[in-house]
C-alpha cells in the first residue's frame, strides 16, 4: 500500500507569517496616515495661493472691484500668528468667506459674506472662480474644531495685504492663515 504525504505550512509557520504581516502593519499603517495627511495639508495651501492669485488680478485689473475688496468691511478678529519665531499680532479684516465643507452638495458655493460695499469683488470673484466647490481637505484642527471655510482677509489698515485664511464654519472665525505665510500650526 502506497503512503500519500500531504504537504502544507505547520502552524507555527503561519503564525510567524501572520506575525510579520502585524508587525509590517504596525509600521506602514502610521506612516501611511502621516502621508494622507501631509497631502491634504499640502492640497489646502495649494488652494489657498490659487485663490490668492484670483483676488490679485481682480484686484489688478478692475478698479470698481478693488474699491469694494476694502469698502466698510466691519467683521475684524485680533490675530496672533507666528513669523520668523515671534508672535505677530495685527487685525485681520474678513473680505468674504466661502463653505469648504466637503460635503455640502453645492450649497453655499460662493464668496459671500462681506459687507454690501464688498459685493462688487464678491461678483468679480465668484465670476473669474466660478461657484463650484472648494473644499477643505484637511478638516480639523488641532483644538479638534472642523475647518470648513475659506476666508479673503486683509491686514488692516492695508486693504493690499491679501491674506488667505480657513476656519470654523459655525463661529465664522479665521482659525489658520495658509497664505501668503502658512501657519506653521496648520499641521
Amino acid at each position: 500500500m502506497a503512503k500519500s504525504t500531504k504537504k502544507g505550512f505547520t502552524l507555527i509557520e503561519l503564525i510567524v507569517v501572520i506575525a510579520i504581516i502585524g508587525v509590517l502593519a504596525a509600521i506602514l499603517v502610521p506612516s501611511m496616515l502621516g502621508y494622507v495627511k501631509r497631502s491634504k495639508r499640502t492640497a489646502d495651501i495649494s488652494s489657498a495661493k490659487n485663490i490668492h492669485d484670483a483676488v490679485m488680478q481682480i484686484l489688478a485689473d478692475g478698479e470698481e472691484p478693488a474699491e469694494s475688496f476694502g469698502a466698510n468691511n466691519t467683521v475684524k478678529h485680533n490675530v496672533t500668528v507666528k513669523s520668523d519665531g515671534k508672535n505677530d499680532t495685527y487685525t485681520l479684516v474678513v473680505v468674504c468667506s466661502k463653505d469648504g465643507a466637503s460635503n455640502n452638495g453645492g450649497n453655499h458655493s460662493t464668496w459671500s459674506g462681506g459687507s454690501n460695499e464688498a459685493k462688487e469683488f464678491q461678483d468679480a470673484l465668484n465670476n473669474f472662480m466660478g461657484t463650484g466647490k472648494a473644499p477643505v481637505k484637511f478638516q480639523k484642527s488641532s483644538s479638534g474644531k472642523k475647518l470648513n471655510r475659506w476666508y479673503i482677509c486683509y491686514r488692516d489698515p492695508d486693504p493690499i495685504d491679501v491674506e488667505i485664511w480657513v476656519g470654523d464654519g459655525t463661529t465664522n472665525t479665521p482659525m489658520y492663515r495658509l497664505w501668503p505665510y502658512t501657519d506653521p500650526d496648520f499641521k
